[in-house]
């Protein structure tokens, strides 16, 4: 029977679970929208984890930094791709195309061109049959899946220069254009080759070598297939074949882009960074992972310039990025080799230094770099081990009870100017129950059994209020002693952040210290006031601190590419590149989900403080107006509370602690000499090994 009143028709209630998914397709359909408009590219981490950025800061146009090029003759080799971090392919771009060489990269570093390609994207990647997926490349199960073959009908070149070569190429294409053959160039081992055809199998190429015969009868010619040593450059929009090198590891391909307007030869990876110098490929494999690494070689001050605003904020002041480029430049000289067994000099991240390429110079870098070109640190005539870390929370460490031998210019030092309450990874709370602090400390390697009953304090580092022994008791009665302050560290990372902190069971005291405008030296300058004090009421998440981002795989229109530094990314936006902080990263998560999908409401930050988020502290009577004397309160009586200042190993200069007297106006020696004892600025070709170069 129908109803006699249609607009009155009772409407279907939809339970819960049906308004969840009609408002995920509604999401889903709205951000396919956006996307195919290029209105925005969405950044989605894998394993459940999605992000979203607010008040990105705008793209910068990258700087001409073409003059650092040609400012030292130390050349750096940084390992960009390596072990098992290779893939089989790997993208660049460069605007006006590359010249690639002949590269040795021992030494002085040499790059001897040999060709030259006008495509301005190309993807490094082994030889052999290759299968692609979402402008990946990756090695093809079975014929039938490549879109790249890895077998060619080879012309031996190698007795003819390269006018002599390319004459003969061009008639290969002419003349093997009829027979629908690929003609690829390539250099093998002593010279130039000639490779036709791209085969899935060795049988279907012999069946081209009598019709290749032809067109060069008095030369040899055969079927050539995948090496262990090759590197194909490939154009992704196509699939084809733009050059192949195979020198079996004697030499390897080096890719440097054509010169834009102002002489600067930048190279774009998939994750947005741009670099300059050399892109070396060479083929590694131990016999799990086969893939193509990657080293980037350039002059020494465009290497400083590309680890300094990456390693502090380009927006710090000049003379606090001043000092770091001494100390980053004094770093690399005193490190140079430390990846010797992998074929470069230094990685990119923070084994070493972190260094990311061009993309973050700013005047503010310029003006740092070229302001102390060559300068580094000394001490009785040789180049420091300039040391540093994000924050140490009112005292340094010396090097000799982080991890023993003494170091006479690496001492503790009290810097009662670093603002550490008001830095954003310089004061933190973490709880951890007696069975994660155990599992934690297994897995550091100590022999804990069953969990952990007590954790002492045995003795502080000299001068110091990091910790340099710890002492674990377990449930089984047994006693772990670990000794040496950065092992303490190491030992409770990634929960503890630096060993300057204390501990407790249930509740611990701490203190909070207020920095007070003048310090025991006289500044240059008036104070300025860059950043906000943080507000006193502030508390402190019992899970305080950020995510590593390093490694997660990000999804944009353009493809996947995989982040390759910890404190931020990059992602393609309608309005271009655009560079997100950490802090300005929210991540969905189990908790949040329902609220992104509408099923509840986002909390406000009241209704979210519960007793199990946030930790209660009280304050204690006998505070002063410049030390607040606190108490902080687990969770729960049977937890561990860990209240810790500073974020690294301790040892040298202070990163957080250098802008704050970059702020009060200390000029960059000054701030030096306030963390490295007795220590000279000089060039480092007036120094050893690099005297007179």
């Amino acid at each position: 029977m129908s109803n006699p009143n249609p607009e009155k028709m009772p409407r279907h209630k939809r339970t819960r679970e049906e308004r969840k998914k009609l408002i995920v397709r509604i999401l889903a359909l709205f951000m396919a929208i956006l996307m195919v408009a290029g209105a925005a590219y969405y950044a989605i981490y894998l394993m459940t984890l999605s992000v979203s950025a607010a008040d990105p800061a705008a793209q910068t146009e990258i700087m001409d930094t073409s003059s650092l090029n040609d400012s030292g003759d130390v050349p750096v080799r940084v390992g960009l791709m390596y072990g098992d971090g290779v893939t089989v392919g790997f993208e660049v771009t460069s605007s006006n195309g590359f010249t690639l060489g002949i590269t040795e990269t021992e030494g002085n570093c040499t790059f001897t061109p040999i060709w030259d390609l006008t495509v301005s994207k190309v993807a490094a990647t082994t030889d052999g049959n290759l299968s692609k997926s979402h402008m990946t490349y990756a090695v093809a199960y079975s014929a039938a899946d490549a879109v790249v073959g890895g077998f060619h009908v080879q012309v031996d070149c190698d007795r003819y220069n390269r006018d002599e070569y390319t004459a003969m190429l061009q008639k290969a294409e002419r003349d093997l254009a009829a027979y629908g053959l690929d003609v690829i160039p390539a250099y093998v081992y002593t010279g130039y080759t000639i490779r036709a055809g791209v085969f899935t199998t060795r049988s279907e190429a012999e069946k081209w070598v009598d019709v290749v015969r032809t067109v060069f009868p008095e030369e040899t010619v055969y079927v050539t297939g995948a090496s262990n040593a090759s590197v194909s450059l490939i154009d992704p929009e196509t699939d084809e074949i733009q050059f192949e090198y195979d020198c079996g590891g004697q030499t390897e391909l080096g890719l440097m882009a054509k010169e834009d307007a102002n002489g600067n030869t930048y190279m774009k990876t998939p994750a947005a960074n741009v670099y300059d110098g050399i892109f070396v490929f060479s083929r590694y494999n131990n016999g799990k992972t086969d893939g193509v690494a990657l080293t980037n070689i350039l002059s020494l001050e465009a290497y400083i310039a590309g680890v300094v605003p990456y390693e502090v904020s380009n927006e710090w002041p000049v003379e606090t990025l001043k000092a770091f480029a001494i100390s980053v430049r004094s770093f690399t000289l005193t490190h140079r080799n430390r990846h010797s067994d992998s074929g470069f000099d230094l990685c990119n991240n923070v084994h070493c230094q972190v260094y990311k390429g061009a993309g973050r110079v700013n005047p503010n870098v310029m003006a740092a770099v070229t302001g102390t070109t060559g300068q580094v640190m000394t001490y009785n005539g040789e180049i420091v081990t300039a040391y540093y870390s994000s924050s140490m929370g009112g005292t340094t460490v010396s090097a000799k009870d982080a991890w023993g031998g003494d170091i006479p210019y690496l001492q503790a030092k009290e810097t009662p100017w670093e603002d550490y309450m008001h830095h954003e990874n310089a004061f933190w709370i973490v709880e951890m129950t007696p069975g994660e602090l155990a599992e934690r400390l297994r897995q550091a390697g100590h022999a804990v059994r069953g969990e952990v009953k007590d954790i002492r304090i045995v003795s502080l580092a000299e001068n110091s209020t990091y910790i340099k022994v710890l002492e674990v008791t377990d449930s089984a009665g047994n006693t772990v002693r670990i000794s040496g302050s950065d092992a303490v560290r190491t030992s409770l990372t990634p929960a503890v952040k630096s060993a300057n902190f204390v501990v407790g069971r249930g509740s611990v005291e701490y203190t909070e210290t207020t920095v007070s405008a003048g310090t025991d030296m006289e500044p240059e300058q008036p104070i300025v006031n860059r950043r906000p004090a943080a507000d006193s009421t502030t508390k402190y998440d019992k899970d305080y601190g950020y995510i590593n981002l390093y490694g997660y795989h990000i999804i944009t229109e353009e493809g996947e590419y995989v982040s390759d530094i910890d404190f931020s990314v990059t992602l393609m936006t309608g309005s271009g590149e655009q560079v997100y902080e950490r802090q300005d990263i929210f991540v969905l998560s189990s908790e949040s989900a329902e609220a992104f999908t509408g099923e509840t409401s986002v909390p406000t930050e009241d209704e979210s403080e519960t007793e199990e988020e946030t930790h209660i502290t009280e304050t204690l009577d006998k505070s002063t107006e410049t030390t607040l004397y606190k108490v902080a309160y687990a969770a729960s009586p049977n937890n561990f509370i860990f209240v810790g200042k500073g974020w690294g190993h301790g040892v040298g200069i202070s990163q957080y602690g250098a802008y704050d007297l970059g702020n009060r106006g200390y000029t960059a020696e000054q701030i030096l000499r306030a963390y490295f004892d007795g220590i000279q600025l000089v060039p480092y070709h007036s120094v050893g090994a690099y005297a007179g170069r």
